[in-house]
């Protein structure tokens, strides 16, 4: 928004009377304003105003320009699977949303408000065709207790709306805000009995290094992204007190829609979370024995 013509000229005066030559020059006193000691008719007064007056016409071309290429801008962005990623963590729960400008209405909000409202912490979207159709799949979830976990029903509804205003039209999205997919394991960990217990925690922490070794290789997986069998496996054998792991088998099991969680099914190279995430709720599949070698 372009300043006033008050403001423009009140910036220059201000910066004409700190100026110490001009202090000296015209015997001015820096204790009082401008105003106090030129006539509004004085050829300075005068001067500054012409000056205001084209600065003032200079700026508002300048942002009326803006608002035009803004408008071209937003009419002819063509929406990709990145624009539609970005949109989906741009959703403010608790916010109005303008459809002609695309933006959301903050008001007086606070910028700690606005980031609190942004609830949507992930999202991976892609383009799939069912039944020849091209559908937009978006997988969204949000932070609790510093793990992912689906955003509440409410805030389904809500981030719904907003996508049914801010796509393109002709779009088909379809969103996913699932509860994550469970993994299941089952191997043995041969473990140093200097450094681990016969039940993997550490005898110097007091902590258990496989659990924190998996649960740290699954946070760091993308959003969406594939868990790797043999990447896992790699992970585990590198945590301190392991020497060796044995039989590795990984398997998960994920919501289908209307029925819930499905049986496990078996991972063997790689898999993308039909959630988006994985999540481990029973850790009783990991066995710990002692090395023997063999001759």
């Amino acid at each position: 928004m372009a300043r006033t013509i008050t403001e423009i000229k009140q910036s220059m005066t201000s910066a004409f009377m700190d100026d110490a030559t001009i202090q000296n020059l015209y015997g001015l006193d820096p204790a009082y304003s401008f105003e106090d000691q030129f006539s509004i008719v004085s050829f300075e007064s005068v001067f500054f105003g012409i000056l205001a007056l084209i600065a003032w016409t200079i700026e508002s071309i300048f942002d009326t320009h803006k608002s035009e290429v803004q408008t071209l801008i937003n009419e002819q962005k063509v929406p990709n699977l990145n624009w539609y990623r970005n949109l989906a963590l741009s959703f403010q729960l608790g916010f109005n949303y303008d459809a002609v400008t695309r933006a959301f209405i903050n008001g007086t909000a606070t910028e700690d408000q606005i980031q609190n409202s942004k609830v949507i912490k992930y999202c991976s979207v892609t383009r799939n065709l069912v039944q020849n159709k091209v559908l937009i799949s978006m997988k969204i979830a949000t932070e609790q207790n510093g793990e992912i976990a689906p955003v509440e029903d409410s805030t389904g509804l809500a981030f719904a709306e907003f996508m049914e205003q801010a796509q393109a039209a002709g779009d088909n999205i379809g969103i996913v805000n699932y509860l994550p997919d469970i993994l299941g394991l089952n191997f043995k960990v041969a473990y140093n009995p200097l450094i681990l217990n016969s039940d993997g925690m550490s005898i110097l922490n007091a902590n258990y290094p496989v659990q924190e070794t998996i649960k740290k290789f699954l946070k760091n997986l993308p959003f969406n992204g594939e868990l790797i069998v043999q990447d896992l496996r790699e992970a585990i054998v590198k945590t301190e007190g392991v020497l060796r792991i044995q039989e590795l088998s990984v398997q998960s099991k994920w919501i289908e829609p209307g029925l819930g969680y499905g049986l496990f099914q078996p991972i063997t190279i790689s898999k993308i979370p039909r959630s988006g995430h994985y999540k481990i709720e029973d850790w009783t599949g990991i066995q710990y024995i002692i090395y023997e070698a063999t001759e």
